[in-house]
């Protein structure tokens, strides 16, 4: 039966647990992309705090008539798909998990049941299952997902996400060429995290930089794990719009069992960060202030839970907004670049060449006269980046129902979605200020 051209069409709906301060950019991000598309949308947003949540959005109030604020005080009636939940959950079309990894499964299952496609920014990476396996635990689903024709899109936002879809592009390229000479030798990603301001301004979550930074670092060395002290084996690396070489230490992130799994044939896999909160945690590392040990008078409190306890939190997002605009905070860059060394016969020599595909992040005072004022300069590219994957994976599951299924990486998004989508990825991400760059050297010269 024809539509008739008088009814507007449904919105789709599109379902966020938790709204924190990536997850407010993310919506913002998602609801531009739907009006520059034509597509309408309507947001329900399940939290805690309601009221916290609508002042995460103090920018895009414009946006309250198409979000229904949902405040629950335990989100495992919502998951459980409880009848009180049918009505706002009804023909939801994504789930995205903008709270904690520990609801990616819980979220997947409830998507399952919904025929609903879902996202998440982040994995455990220091689960039991996940330490043994080297195996993401999304990947449990990935049988039921393709059965019920839905995706999960995991580990999605900047880095990993944006990185991972880039690198898969330049990989997918390689591979198609099909050349038995051709060979990729290794794959190192280089991170940049660094703020100029008066004050100590985290702009990620202190806990969960320090659980990052103090873990014990692994590289992927001549086709095997290798674990590392933290904050050793570090080099030095240049960035764009970097006076200096930054120093680089390995860290252990999604990256490396994300890349591992998708090209298992690449003998060497590295994931490096630095930057001044690197710096910091670094200098709170070697001073012993993250030891376990106790303390001498207080043997039920150690070092290290007194520092947690003390350390200044992520400021707020008015907070963000009064340093960024008061001038406390006086430059920031984030940028990420992949270094894809490959091998091949040329003229009947062997010759090994560097490309590098990356982003940089340096447009952070331009959020001042936006909605995406409050977001910090990781945030807004780890949320815009989430956004503009999502978007087009949902995009291209509408046109193609049957191709978008299981658990699916930024490095498989540039596997399966047509050359026109993963150009017009390429070109939103500097529409929304995130400059991407490219370049190919004889590995000789370094």
């Amino acid at each position: 039966m024809p539509t008739r051209p008088d009814i507007a069409p449904e919105p789709t709906r599109i379902v966020f647990f938790g709204l924190g301060a990536v997850g407010s950019a993310l919506l913002i991000c998602l609801s531009e992309l739907a009006e520059r598309d034509d597509v309408p949308v309507r947001f329900v947003v399940y939290v805690l705090h309601p009221d916290a949540a609508r002042d995460a959005l103090f920018h895009a109030e414009r946006l309250f008539d198409r979000i229904d604020f949902i405040g629950v005080a335990d989100f495992s009636p919502v998951f459980a798909y409880d009848p009180t939940h049918h009505q706002p959950l009804a023909g939801a079309a994504m789930l995205v998990n903008a709270a904690l990894p520990e609801f990616n499964g819980p979220i997947i299952e409830l998507g399952l049941r919904l025929g609903a496609h879902t996202v998440d920014l982040a994995s455990d990476m220091y689960d039991a299952v996940t330490e043994r396996t080297l195996t993401f635990s999304q990947y449990d689903f990935d049988a039921a997902l393709r059965e019920r024709g839905i995706a999960a899109l995991i580990n999605l936002g900047i880095s990993p996400g944006v990185t991972n879809f880039l690198i898969g592009r330049r990989m997918h390229e390689l591979l198609a060429a099909d050349r038995k000479d051709l060979e990729v030798e290794s794959i190192d990603l280089y991170l940049l995290e660094d703020i100029d301001s008066d004050q100590i301004i985290f702009s990620w979550s202190p806990l969960v930089a320090l659980e990052e930074l103090a873990q014990q670092p692994r590289i992927w060395n001549k086709g095997r794990m290798q674990v590392l002290e933290p904050f050793t084996a570090a080099r030095n690396y240049d960035f764009p719009h970097e006076p200096q070489p930054i120093r680089q230490y390995p860290l252990y992130q999604e990256e490396l069992l994300s890349l591992h799994r998708s090209f298992p044939d690449v003998d060497s896999i590295g994931v490096y960060t630095g930057g001044s909160e690197v710096e910091l945690v670094k200098a709170l590392f070697q001073l012993n202030l993250l030891s376990k040990r106790s303390l001498p008078n207080q043997p039920e409190l150690t070092i290290e839970a007194m520092v947690r306890a003390i350390l200044p939190g992520m400021n707020k997002p008015r907070r963000i907004e009064e340093h960024l605009r008061n001038g406390v905070i006086r430059r920031t860059h984030f940028a990420a670049a992949a270094e894809i060394r490959i091998a091949e016969s040329v003229r009947n020599e062997r010759q090994t060449v560097i490309e590098t595909v990356g982003l940089s992040y340096l447009r952070y005072r331009d959020l001042l006269h936006s909605p995406y004022a409050g977001a910090t300069y990781i945030s807004y590219p780890t949320a815009v980046g989430a956004a503009i994957l999502a978007w087009h994976a949902l995009a291209f599951a509408r046109e193609q129902p049957t191709q978008l299924v299981g658990v699916i990486t930024g490095e498989d998004l540039a596997r399966i979605l047509p050359r026109p989508a993963a150009d017009a990825i390429r070109r939103d991400l500097v529409a929304w200020d995130i400059d991407l760059f490219e370049s190919v050297r004889d590995a000789s010269e370094t």
